[in-house]
């Protein structure tokens, strides 16, 4: 055993002197531990709010952005000749409004149609000011084709008159002009819709209509970029007024995750003021005893305090570096009340666990030997969770871990200053039995005179208890019911049977949702409940998402497109991309080199050209022909000389990706493809930044969990003094792990950036109980002197005094933690209720892992572990040796005392 005790044994001796300490001298650390809170907190008035949704959930390693800007570099998006399949999607200032109507289900009728046309009209005609007075309309700031803003095809068809709805007859995806070759694609206009039996693709019913007003986004012109976000605050301002008795509309602009992401992160605080209400409400509640002297209900409101000044520390630290708060951090003071209170009553416990006769100074001694090396195990595990974390690539978990882990660290500060400090005096009241509220002295409950004055008033110890040094008056009857009822009966054989075969199928239910899980960050998740955008983004995943992203595929080299070799090539290439399972036909393939070759076979006579010919006729005759203009986007001459093509690239259109896993594999699969082609070529599209999100999680999480989880024991290791014991920490980690991963997805939670932070704070939370018990199982002093004590093995009697020593702390702290969160139940944000979820498993499996699983595992298998013995245990044994195995003899507590044997009962 010595060979594994040394650092514990020296933590153990240190916060001894480290208690003593503090009973001397508990004004001068008060007052030092309040004077660095309030300089720290001050640095709140810097806090800095991001809502970049891209920044935030986009990995920081993103190429997804990095082709971005090659992107632009090499095709970048003309706003005076605007394509939306060559623009930045997501990116772009605008507004995207979904019509549906208010009954019939069906917007392909004339008075729907009339009130469509009535709201794209009055979105055109909004116009705002500039700073200097001047007025700009929509026609001023749009993006343009052909010298116009983009018109809604559906409507082009209509000739913008509601009543032709009764006389054409729309064919889906594409309708052609009458009597022309124009065609207009529409299928991205209406969703739900239901076509007639026969080959005409004639569409009988669309339950939604989609408008889509595109502005110019170009970030070198300030001005532009100003008047655009105005034009668009306006348009949130008329789409909120909007009134209408047959229709409903969802819309979003630019900005709408990110003003989503700061109202939620502003709506959180008055959850945390209710949490916190409810919170001091059960801290109080949960200290206090029917003995007023010993009850500690003032030092459950002082645990709130103690962890509130470490939230402010943390967040005034932070702001004061320049570290962004963001709407994930929100979440973050919920987390830390929670953990502060669990520490306060593992210091709680410990205290009551001395004798009441002895000195504060030496009872101050003790709690801190016992419960701030736990707490000290538990908190370096916590912040060791989130210093994993707060490496991860992505910007929002970083960001959250750093907040967090910081938050821990203050937390374990003020744990061991502050509150300690105030157990002092807590302690000194105490010792002077006086009254926990009024500070008054009172006499005990054994000498009140009357029953208002025992229940309102007494308590203390009488002089008599003082003088045989009683040590059990500070005991509660939780403490009472884990020694003498619940412990005994987990370690009953048949009990231990049912809790491994409960455990077997708990593992096995975690087994099952892991291979089930649903991942990736939808984007309507970031929205609020019930709000437009979230609206927005459900009804475009439900019912427009036939048609995927388009995707640019550039090539790179400098190719001679005129080689009929080069032609066939690239011909091949496309083809490998439109037989790919998530890309649609080559009806949607825009690619200018198969409609140039077409082109010159229609020439008359047909030409097949030499390279110069090649180039001349490109330039002259087809990019000037109305038909192909568009493909002035994407042929990049080299250095302007319009004869050597330095790259070009084709448009790909995704195919119906309802799942995010359907979108993470298309991703996959046209990079792959690219990299696999002959030549060089790269596949690009805007909404491939959120892809990237969602393919990053899973790789992350493992590994997060894999570091975690090697850390853990390596901390399990060194500070718990026994390797077995450090082996079963860290399996309660793997199990809880599990069942948080396999549970969460069975409870509707997704494996996304949001539950991965979860997963990762749970890391430190997996630790914190199981490590509490083996730690109390490894160096109690207490010794079971239960009605089963002859009856009960020496590990067995071990594990019945870990659960009295640390069931009630366990139980509390669980319970304040899922206090503190149940709130968010109701909170309107996927994020909230996702944290709520988490921390309600982790803490539930916490539970069930330290009060139940690892008991039983301890008493069967500790018969493995040397031990030295307490004092009341060797002398138990008749002096002998100070170090035994806990499987030693079953007569090991024997006693001569007949009647304490007779009366056993056997369990």
């Amino acid at each position: 055993m010595a060979a594994f005790d040394c650092i514990e044994r020296g933590l153990s001796k240190s916060f001894t002197s480290y208690g003593k300490f503090i009973a001397r001298w508990p004004f001068t650390v008060l007052i030092i531990s309040l004077m660095m809170a309030a300089v720290l907190g001050a640095g709140i008035v810097f806090i800095r709010l991001e809502t970049d949704s891209v920044f935030l959930f986009a990995p920081d390693e993103s190429q997804a952005r990095d082709d971005a800007i090659l992107m632009d570099d090499v095709f970048p998006v003309r706003y005076d000749e605007y394509l939306p399949s060559r623009g930045k999607g997501t990116a772009d200032f605008g507004a995207n409004v979904i019509v549906r109507p208010r009954v019939n289900n069906n917007v392909l009728v004339e008075d729907i149609m009339a009130e469509i046309l009535r709201l794209d009209k009055a979105v055109r005609n909004i116009t705002i000011k500039t700073p200097n007075g001047t007025a700009l309309g929509y026609s001023n700031l749009c993006s343009k084709w052909q010298g116009s803003c983009l018109e809604n095809p559906v409507l082009q068809v209509l000739r913008y008159n509601a009543s032709r709805i009764n006389d054409i007859a729309l064919t889906h995806p594409v309708f052609r002009l009458p009597n022309t070759s124009t065609e207009l694609f529409i299928g991205a206009s209406l969703g739900d819709v239901s076509l007639t039996d026969d080959h005409d693709s004639k569409i009988t019913r669309a339950g939604y209509f989609a408008l889509n007003f595109y502005l110019q986004t170009t970030p070198d012109l300030p001005e532009l970029e100003t008047s655009c976000r105005t034009w668009e605050n306006t348009f949130i301002d008329y789409i909120k007024d909007f009134d209408s008795n047959i229709i409903m509309v969802s819309y979003i602009v630019s900005q709408s995750l990110d003003n989503e992401i700061k109202s939620l992160t502003l709506a959180v605080f008055p959850y945390f003021t209710i949490a916190y209400t409810i919170l001091f409400t059960f801290a109080i509640t949960s200290c206090a005893m029917a003995d007023w002297v010993f009850s500690k209900a003032e030092l459950g409101s002082l645990g709130i305090l103690s962890a509130s000044l470490a939230i402010a520390s943390s967040v005034g630290l932070l702001s004061y570096v320049g570290a962004s708060f963001n709407l994930v951090v929100a979440s973050m003071p919920f987390l830390i009340i929670g953990l502060g209170l669990d520490d306060m009553f593992i210091m709680l416990s410990a205290w009551r666990k001395t004798s009441p006769g002895e000195s504060v100074e030496e009872r101050m001694g003790k709690t801190y030997s016992e419960a701030a090396v736990s707490i000290t195990i538990t908190s370096i595990t916590d912040a060791l969770a989130f210093g994993i974390g707060s490496i991860t690539p992505l910007p929002a978990i970083r960001i959250f871990c750093l907040y967090t882990g910081v938050a821990v660290i203050f937390d374990y500060i003020f744990q061991i200053t502050f509150f300690g400090a105030c157990m002092v005096y807590s302690g000194r009241r105490e010792a002077a039995n006086r009254h926990c509220l009024t500070l008054t002295r009172v006499i005990p409950r054994k000498e009140a005179k009357s029953m208002m004055y025992k229940l309102f008033c007494a308590g203390g110890l009488t002089q008599d208890e003082r003088v045989r040094n009683v040590k059990q008056s500070c005991e509660t009857a939780i403490m009472a019911f884990f020694r003498d009822s619940y412990g005994p009966a987990m370690i009953n054989p048949f009990v231990k049977v049912a809790t491994i075969f409960a455990f077997g199928l708990y593992l096995g239910g975690a087994i099952y949702g892991c291979f089930n899980i649903t991942e990736g960050l939808e984007l309507k998740l970031l929205a609020s409940d019930g709000s437009s955008a979230y609206r927005f983004f459900e009804e475009q995943s439900n019912f427009f998402s036939e048609y995927g992203p388009s995707v640019s595929v550039v090539i790179h080299d400098s190719l001679d497109y005129s080689d009929a070799n080069v032609q066939r090539d690239l011909d091949n290439i496309v083809k490998t991309f439109e037989d790919s399972h998530y890309v649609h036909s080559s009806n949607f393939t825009e690619f200018w080199l198969r409609d140039y070759v077409r082109y010159l076979t229609t020439l008359n006579p047909p030409r097949h050209v030499v390279q110069e010919q090649f180039h001349s006729i490109l330039v002259d005759q087809f990019l000037k022909h109305p038909a192909f203009l568009k493909y002035n986007q994407d042929i990049k001459f080299k250095n302007s000389s319009e004869i050597m093509i330095e790259a070009s690239r084709f448009i790909i259109l995704g195919d119906s990706l309802v799942t995010t896993t359907e979108q993470m594999k298309m991703m996959a699969d046209v990079r792959e493809k690219a990299d696999k082609a002959k030549y060089n070529l790269s596949a690009f599209a805007q909404i491939f930044i959120i892809y990237e999100q969602y393919a990053s999680v899973r790789p992350l999480t493992i590994q997060n969990l894999s570091i975690a989880v090697a850390c853990m024991f390596l901390v399990a290791l060194v500070l718990i003094p026994h390797p077995f014991c450090a082996v079963m920490v860290t399996v309660c980690i793997i199990s809880i792990q599990a069942g948080i991963i396999g549970y969460m997805s069975l409870w509707d939670v997704r494996l996304d950036g949001i539950s991965m932070i979860n997963i990762i704070l749970c890391i430190g939370f997996s630790v914190d109980f199981s490590a509490h018990i083996t730690y109390s199982f490894l160096t109690g002093t207490e010794t079971y002197n239960g009605r089963y004590r002859g009856r009960l093995s020496f590990p067995e009697q071990r594990a019945v005094m870990a659960l009295y020593s640390l069931g009630m702390p366990i139980l509390q702290g669980a319970v304040s933690t899922i206090v503190a969160m149940l709130v968010l139940v109701w909170s309107p944000s996927y994020i909230f209720r996702t944290f709520f979820k988490i921390m309600f498993m982790v803490m539930l499996f916490g539970m069930l892992h330290s009060l139940v699983f690892l008991p039983t595992l301890l008493s069967c298998l500790g018969g493995w572990i040397k031990v030295p013995l307490s004092t009341s245990e060797s002398a138990t044994l008749n002096n002998g040796p100070i170090e035994v195995m806990l499987g030693g003899p079953p007569d090991i507590h024997q006693t001569d005392d007949k009647e304490s044997t007779s009366n056993a009962t056997p369990l």
